[in-house]
This record gives structure tokens, C-alpha cells and sequence, in this order.
């Protein structure tokens, strides 16, 4: 499902196809690398405004990528 999705944010003609996307694309940012370049990519370099600001959320640093981020395992005490 991955391949597809950023094929689709990258490619696809219609920009509410490609916003919807990012929402898939974005859920895979955190463990894999190829999620990651595209929503960076799409952040940056869209044609369509709402995808650039929808695509930020889930790039590095944005609210959602932070809001997302995997905690570190806590050990609990012997």
C-alpha cells in the first residue's frame, strides 16, 4: 500500500487525491525512509498550498510527525 500512496502524492492530478495521500503516507513517516522523503518532498514542492500544509503536519518537526512520534520503552523496575 506504501509504493502506491507515494506514487499517488507524487503523481496524481488531482490535489484532493494527493492530501488524501499524505494522510496515508504520513501514518508509515516515523519507520520508513521512502514515507519520509515523500512527504518532505510534497511539502515543499506541491503545486496545490493545502497539500504543502497538510504534507508539513507529518514532516519532521510538524504537529502531527511530533504529536505521532514513537516513546521510548521505559523499563520497569526489577
Amino acid at each position: 500500500m506504501l509504493p502506491r500512496a507515494i506514487a499517488l502524492l507524487a503523481a496524481d492530478e488531482s490535489a484532493h487525491v494527493r492530501a488524501m495521500a499524505v494522510e496515508v503516507v504520513g501514518q508509515w513517516v516515523h519507520s520508513h525512509p521512502a514515507a519520509c522523503s515523500a512527504i518532505e518532498r510534497a511539502a515543499g514542492h506541491d503545486p496545490a498550498p493545502a497539500v504543502r500544509k497538510k504534507a508539513s503536519w507529518y514532516a519532521p518537526g510538524g504537529t502531527v510527525y511530533r504529536r505521532t512520534k514513537p516513546r521510548p520503552h521505559r523499563l520497569r523496575p526489577s
